[in-house]
């Protein structure tokens, strides 16, 4: 998949977050799930164990919702590191399913912001309910760290999603 060094710049963008650069792979297949006409909001993630990194990212644009995981065999890897070694990835997986297959929204607990006593931020996956199943947003509990970048994919969601 070709795509110019603008559009490259801002699916980076979305695939990273401060601190941590995304690898070629997360960019490419996030890129494979957001339409080039649409604003998107993203929440982007990596776990790592002694022995592996994996890369999860969702997107939610004003016509799908999309989610992305890869999976590498190294520790903390990141742009940073694939420039020292690139590495194929071990896994991949990517789904992007169109808003109007949506039929539910469910929230569980939220938390006020530190420091905010109005601003709210999801505690808990949301789970996404389709006609033909659901999945929750993200698998597990939300870091506290990444609760405002889940906040804007559920914002995104309840602004596009028309029930």
């Amino acid at each position: 998949m070709e795509f110019d060094e603008t559009r490259w710049r801002e699916i980076h963008g979305f695939a990273s977050f401060p601190g941590t650069s995304a690898p070629k792979a997360v960019v490419v297949a996030l890129n494979a799930i957001i339409d080039k006409s649409v604003s998107a909001a993203t929440w982007s993630s990596m776990d790592t164990t002694a022995s592996t990194t994996a890369w999860t990212c969702w997107a939610v644009t004003e016509r799908s919702v999309g989610h992305v995981r890869i999976k590498y065999k190294k520790a903390d890897y990141d742009e940073r590191e694939e420039r020292q070694q690139e590495l194929t990835p071990s896994s991949w997986s990517v789904w992007v399913r169109p808003l109007a297959d949506i039929i539910g929204i469910r929230y569980g607990a939220f938390d006020a912001a530190e420091g905010n006593p109005t601003m709210f931020y999801p505690a808990e996956p949301i789970k996404v309910i389709f006609s033909d199943g659901a999945v929750s947003i993200p698998a597990g509990p939300i870091p506290t760290d990444q609760r405002a970048e889940v906040s804007r994919v559920i914002t995104a969601l309840r602004e596009f999603v028309k029930f």
